[in-house]
């Protein structure tokens, strides 16, 4: 049987905080790594080229998530035989177990055109519990490619498989909550990307994305197994809870770029005021000022999605939907 070529696929953009652990993990396991830089500004690009495992190509600054996804599997299939297809963020890691589960002999010897699917953690600070959700990132190459569109969110598999295999052994940990406020910022900057570049309206958004704390809805909240973390001693400083200083991420910069080119008004209906824009513009550099250009109706109405989210994300029965709908008609009326 000829070997089976294991082949991790992870775009970054400013993934500094977390790429060299992602590498050092990932490279335990795959055969090649390949980054697919996206116009990082920080030394994303320079720490994965300091890795024999690692092969880094560029993606365009303007290239879609499915377009990133087709330059990764083209790269991908220079590798001739037989590849299984890791595509991870660079804040994902495969739980420590996976060496001594058979689940890695079942990917290692199915045939193309399999796919997989894992428990996908969301780890908390303090990596005592995590959230489950499901995650499909794992396929034999059968050689499907990637539809064209879906500039956001794409699927990560070529195709819509008629059955996927659920592991249940090895876990896929998703580690960008275990500092909150990073993914905070990085919903701000979707809500601000996709309102201007994808022309998505600011209900959709606000309902869709969290603002100013982390929840999980409706998933199963189970305790962290130690054999899950085994090993990444990296993450020690997560398990205390303690407050961290205020930090500027590069999606704060990415929404401060959007408030100079089209006025802080343009974005009054976005739920992205719940942070001090001057703050985060001073330890930027930045001496221009934002203000909350929001009316008290319009706080008003971020309330309420804030206290009602779960209820207008989640599927409800067939009464609710009416209501829902009619007040979403009413608000898209508004400009929401």
């Amino acid at each position: 049987m000829s070997k089976t070529n294991v082949i991790c696929l992870t775009s970054v953009r400013n993934d500094s905080w977390i790429l060299k652990n992602f590498i050092e993990y990932a490279k335990k396991w795959a055969d090649l790594i390949i980054i697919g830089d996206h116009h990082s500004a920080d030394d994303s690009a320079t720490i994965a080229r300091q890795y024999n495992c690692v092969r880094v190509i560029s993606h365009q600054p303007s290239s879609s998530f499915l377009g990133r996804r087709r330059d990764l599997l083209g790269e991908a299939r220079k590798v001739p035989g037989k590849r299984l297809i890791f595509l991870l963020d660079s804040d994902e890691i495969i739980s420590a177990n996976w060496a001594d589960s058979s689940e890695w002999d079942l990917m290692l010897n199915a045939p193309p055109g399999t796919y997989f699917a894992f428990d996908w953690l969301e780890l908390y600070p303090g990596l005592e519990q995590t959230a489950v959700f499901r995650m499909p990132a794992v396929f034999v190459d059968d050689g499907s490619e990637y539809p064209l569109g879906e500039r956001i969110h794409g699927s990560r598999f070529p195709e819509t498989p008629a059955d996927i295999v659920e592991l249940k052994d090895i876990k896929l940990l998703h580690l960008i909550a275990i500092d909150p406020e990073r993914i905070i910022s990085k919903h701000r900057y979707y809500k601000c990307y996709e309102y201007i570049e994808l022309g998505r309206r600011p209900w959709a958004l606000d309902v869709y994305y969290q603002d100013t704390k982390l929840t999980t809805y409706d998933a199963p909240l189970v305790p962290v197994k130690e054999e899950w973390i085994k090993g990444f001693d990296w993450l020690n400083e997560y398990h205390s809870n303690i407050e961290r200083k205020e930090k500027c991420y590069w999606y704060d910069e990415e929404v401060l770029n959007y408030f100079d080119k089209y006025g802080v008004e343009k974005f009054r209906k976005l739920n992205i005021w719940d942070v001090d824009w001057n703050k985060k513009a001073r330890l930027l550099g930045k001496k221009e000022t934002y203000g909350d250009p929001r009316s008290s109706y319009e706080v008003w109405v971020h309330k309420f999605i804030g206290k009602y989210r779960k209820e207008l994300k989640i599927k409800q029965n067939i009464p609710f939907k009416a209501a829902r709908l009619f007040g979403k008609t009413g608000l898209r009326a508004l400009g929401w």
